[in-house]
């Protein structure tokens, strides 16, 4: 649970920690998204562009069913009826016997087959707002999509032209076949008017019927407003029956006439309407009449529209960023370590006196490489070594030396300037502005390999540098590892022999020139007078119970006679929370430093050796906190980046002065 809130350095900070994880997040989904990419099978898709005519002047009297009427008799076109006519089976199967797909002969379940499959490759829509429609034809071959796009908008054309063609010949010879039963009724009719004018009919009823005719269709119109009971239509009823009455007393011959009268003036109206129409029908048939237009015939794509691989690698590219950030962003999150001065400081809040760098030898000879390949290297090295989280799990071992070469004024390594400036510290908590005198400092750590060790040492060395007479004390029995650092071959003739009465401190106290005797080149020790200000007491002999060692009457004693002969007493002990020997020796000292490996222990360890040490020693008793093995990618971001940029390659620092090539040290 995050503690303070992030800002975009914060953030920045995090992708540069996780930035290993990023890269291969980004990677795998990169790959994954371009194999699958390359293995599909590309899709071509050919397009034509079709417009449909909507202004036809047809005779009023022709009605296609995908036409509809506007106001004056114009017709208006319904692209949804074209659109759904254009992928039809007719037009496809016409298609496909254009282009040879269907031969004569084949059964009719093949003939469905290869229909079909047409159908599925191809898409009609309508342009918005347009009277246009786009036929697209996808399919494996460029040439055969153009050429079934072509071949489709072909057989619609002719399709389309066949059906208005056929549709004028139908008013065609529906109005000749009118005309002649319209004519035959004339003269059929014209013939019982002569006869019934021989019989001495004289036309009386004829103003009677079309009185009742001109009634009758004022009753209708005023139907269509009013019902049969309103006033005005009773009294149309009223006076159509006074009219069909006297029409009945008239005599036989007189009634025929009339009626026969009124049906020849309605066939003559028909006969002059459908001899105006009749041209006008044989114009149309004569025109061919076809309102669609191929703008745009299908030519062969170059590109396949699937996979789309320009919109694959913009989708692979923004996916990688987006998973990689969030696995960062979320292994930040479960990460229980804290690598940051802040962090620390808010979480616990002690004060952080020094942050040290990581710094290793050699030991692999990717990690001698220069330039932007040796980076590399060192970074996947250091991932796979550290793995997906971050965490070093395992390293390969090698021997740990103080930078004893390197302790001088001209040295400008980010390694040693760091305990510089924790010296500086430690003389400002424990001298309160004047040096340093009498006091004994005991530093521990949460769990064991976390770099205690060489923090005492190269503390150590800087103290007695500073010109402080200093005495190191390994008071870790069971890891014991200060001999070892600073190159003396054994480690009996220590601590736990005076304590147990074996031997005085002046015989098993060890100087510069034990130092120089042992496995360290004396030309390193040699010339460098403060060496004689730095006393080195080991671990001693092997001890079942160190513990009752440690909190016997004997130790005080010892503590109270080094403090009385030395300026400061550095005591490194064993980890806090793995064995109770710090907890016996802190009450004994003037102040606890906590050695925290950045990135790599559980804040809550941290938090319970706080705890472990306050409930011994007291409420505010731990001094400070010494960050260690701090990587550029958990947060170094002050003081280290002062000096020339070739002094600082984390894991580096043989580069940064040629007189310490081989001696940097491993923190353990």
């Amino acid at each position: 649970m995050q503690l303070y809130e992030l800002n975009i350095r914060d953030y920045w900070n995090i992708f540069l920690k996780r930035k290993l994880l990023i890269i291969i997040s980004f990677m795998v989904v990169f790959s994954s998204i371009f194999t699958y990419t390359s293995f599909q099978t590309p899709i071509y898709t050919a397009t034509v562009l079709i417009k449909i005519d909507q202004n036809l002047n047809i005779p009023e009297i022709i009605f296609p069913s995908n036409m509809r009427y506007r106001m004056g008799g114009e017709a208006e076109v319904n692209l949804a009826d074209y659109t759904k006519q254009i992928i039809s089976r007719p037009v496809l199967e016409t298609a496909a016997r254009n282009l040879g797909l269907i031969k004569d002969g084949m059964p009719g379940r093949e003939k469905n087959d290869v229909v079909s499959a047409i159908s599925a490759e191809v898409e009609a829509t309508e342009i918005e707002k347009t009277n246009m429609i786009r036929l697209q034809v996808s399919s494996k071959d460029p040439q055969a999509a153009a050429d079934l796009a072509n071949k489709i908008a072909e057989a619609f054309k002719k399709l389309n032209m066949e059906q208005k063609n056929q549709q004028a010949y139908n008013v065609r010879a529906f109005i000749e076949k009118t005309l002649e039963d319209v004519s035959k009724n004339l003269r059929d009719q014209d013939e019982r008017l002569r006869n019934l004018t021989m019989r001495g009919a004289v036309g009386s009823g004829v103003n009677i019927v079309t009185q009742i005719y001109e009634l009758e269709k004022k009753r209708e119109d005023l139907l269509t407003k009013f019902t049969e009971k309103h006033p005005d239509v009773v009294q149309l009823d009223q006076q159509i029956m006074e009219l069909k009455e006297a029409l009945k007393s008239l005599p036989k011959e007189e009634f025929e006439y009339g009626i026969l009268k009124r049906d020849i003036t309605i066939n003559e109206a028909l006969y002059t309407n459908l001899k105006q129409k009749l041209p006008e029908a044989q114009i149309k048939e004569a025109e061919k009449i076809d309102n669609v237009l191929i703008v745009n015939p299908a030519i062969a794509p170059r590109h396949p529209s699937y996979p789309d691989k320009k919109r694959n690698y913009t989708a692979a590219v923004v996916l990688g960023l987006v998973l990689g950030v969030a696995m960062a962003l979320v292994t930040e999150n479960i990460d229980t370590s804290i690598g940051r001065v802040e962090d620390i400081e808010n979480f616990i809040k002690v004060s952080v006196i020094g942050v040290i760098p990581f710094c290793s030898r050699k030991d692999e000879d990717v990690h001698g490489k220069k330039g932007w390949r040796g980076n590399l290297s060192r970074s996947f090295a250091r991932f796979f070594k550290g793995g997906l989280f971050g965490k070093e799990k395992s390293r390969k071992e090698i021997k740990c030396e103080v930078l004893i070469s390197a302790l001088d004024q001209s040295s400008r390594s980010i390694f040693l300037e760091a305990f510089r400036i924790l010296s500086v510290n430690i003389q400002v908590l424990f001298g309160k502005g004047e040096k340093i005198k009498n006091k004994a400092i005991l530093i521990t750590s949460c769990n064991p390999e976390e770099g205690k060790s060489i923090v005492s040492c190269n503390l150590a060395m800087i103290m007695a540098q500073m010109g402080y007479k200093t005495l190191l004390i390994d008071a870790d029995s069971r890891r014991a590892n200060v001999h070892k650092i600073f190159g003396i071959k054994t480690k009996e003739g220590g601590l736990l022999d005076i304590l147990t009465g074996k031997s005085e401190f002046d015989a098993v106290v060890r100087t510069a020139t034990d130092i120089m005797l042992g496995t360290t080149d004396s030309d390193k020790v040699i010339d460098r007078p403060w060496m004689n200000n730095l006393n080195i007491l080991t671990a001693g002999s092997v001890f079942p119970n160190p513990a009752n060692l440690f909190n016997s009457e004997k130790m005080d004693e010892l503590l109270n006679y080094f403090k009385k002969r030395y300026d400061l007493v550095i005591i490194d002990t064993s980890p806090v929370l793995a064995v109770s020997e710090p907890s016996i020796l802190m009450p004994k000292v003037d102040g606890v430093l906590l050695v925290y490996k950045a990135g790599s222990t559980s804040r809550l360890a941290l938090r319970r050796a706080k705890i472990q040490i306050e409930s011994v020693k007291g409420p505010g008793s731990l001094s400070g906190i010494i960050l260690n093995n701090v990587m550029p990618e958990v947060g170094v971001n002050t003081y280290y980046y002062y000096y020339n940029k070739r002094y600082y390659g984390y894991g580096d620092d043989e580069e940064a002065d040629p007189k310490v090539k081989g001696s940097a040290g491993k923190n353990v």
